[in-house]
């Protein structure tokens, strides 16, 4: 994300000292990668290494400030961070512990620190590290820090919409030509490496994710990684992948039928893709999590019945699942330049289901798709 204008990331950062002073929080202490990345722009795959923390300093006023493993220190550089300091890392006995108390220090007694505490955030340091702070600082409040970050990151800037637009539209195309690289007989493995290289041929940075399953009439989950299982005739397969572009997810899925497909499970397809419809004629700004969820349910279960996965869509950004969540108790109102994945599921029979998913802008008066549709009939390969 170097290539972004530093100007995107002056906002981000004026954003965050806006709400931390409005939550009376005094500094901020991000430890996660993606929102280390978001901040900053530092782009790269050694957050894989756990080996070494990371710390970012956001305080109400003050330049932002990072406490970085030595090795880190020419990468940061290349950023709008000019305040770093590092230590030599690994060292298990003191990483960044020290500097990191000292700038903490540097605020008033009773000062409210945040970190990243809440719901899908976590902190990229030991516990034990995070409790000797804790007990080391009694004189500071730890609050938790990741609600205003939630809701800075969950509406997304212009350019930020540009690169998940351009990672859909790719994945899209990739996805829509795909029954014509595909023959019945393959395996689940041998069919999830040829859409890779399709998808890293037409553009895409990474594959971060991709689930693939098959069955005969459906699949039983869509978290697993491919196997050896060969598709034969009445199988539907399902691949959903979360490749990225310049650090931004796509999240959906598509399905694709084999050979001779039975009636049942075309009606469930065609079900999923009507309600999906349905659904996206309805959302848009003003509308919660909630009342979309309910529709959602409305049309694909009988009374009192929940989605066996928890929730039917969710946000995604810098990372493949983020706030809010498309489920019964997320009030969360939906926002101009808010993100979604829309995923709908349906039991066929005997725990076999059927997922659809696309990826929804949320514009001013409504929303806008930026996969192309899920085709209303189901792509069958018959040799």
């Amino acid at each position: 994300m170097n290539d972004f204008p530093k100007e995107e990331f002056i906002s981000r950062i004026e954003k965050i000292q806006i709400h931390i002073e409005k939550e009376n929080i005094d500094a901020v202490i991000i430890t996660s990668p993606s929102n280390f990345r978001y901040f900053t722009g530092l782009d790269s795959n050694f957050w894989e290494s756990p080996t070494r923390p990371w710390y970012l300093i956001i305080s109400k006023k003050n330049p932002i400030k990072a406490i970085i493993p030595s090795i880190g220190v020419t990468a940061m550089q290349n950023t709008l961070v000019n305040d770093i300091e590092t230590w030599d890392s690994p060292n298990p006995k003191d990483e960044g512990i020290s500097l990191l108390k000292k700038n903490i220090k540097n605020f008033p007694k009773n000062s409210n620190i945040g970190f990243e505490l809440g719901n899908e955030s976590f902190l990229r340091m030991s516990v034990i590290d995070y409790q000797n702070i804790q007990k080391n600082l009694s004189e500071y409040n730890f609050v938790d820090a990741s609600k205003i970050i939630w809701n800075i990151r969950k509406i997304k800037s212009e350019i930020e919409i540009n690169n998940i637009k351009e990672i859909c539209s790719i994945t899209s195309k990739v996805f829509d030509n795909f029954p014509q690289k595909i023959n019945l007989g393959m395996s689940e493995k041998q069919i999830a490496a040829i859409f890779k290289t399709e998808l890293i041929e037409s553009g895409a940075d990474y594959i971060q994710y991709i689930a693939c399953a098959s069955g005969f009439n459906g699949y039983n989950q869509i978290i697993c990684n491919p196997t050896d299982r060969i598709t034969k005739d009445g199988d539907i397969l399902i691949i959903d992948t979360g490749s990225t572009l310049n650090g931004y997810f796509c999240d959906f899925d598509r399905n694709f039928g084999f050979g001779n497909i039975s009636q049942k499970s075309l009606d469930a397809y065609n079900k999923l893709w009507d309600t999906t419809e349905k659904t996206l004629e309805i959302i848009k700004p003003g509308i919660s999590c909630k009342e979309v969820y309910e529709l959602l349910s409305k049309n694909l279960f009988s009374s009192n019945v929940k989605s066996k996965v928890g929730r039917m869509g969710h946000g995604f950004g810098l990372q493949l699942t983020e706030p809010p969540s498309i489920m019964i108790d997320d009030n969360t109102i939906l926002e101009k330049n808010m993100i979604l994945a829309l995923e709908p599921s349906i039991e066929i029979e005997n725990g076999l289901i059927l997922v659809h998913e696309e990826n929804v802008l949320i514009t001013e008066n409504g929303n806008r798709l930026l996969t192309t549709r899920t085709p209303k009939e189901l792509p069958v390969i018959n040799v």
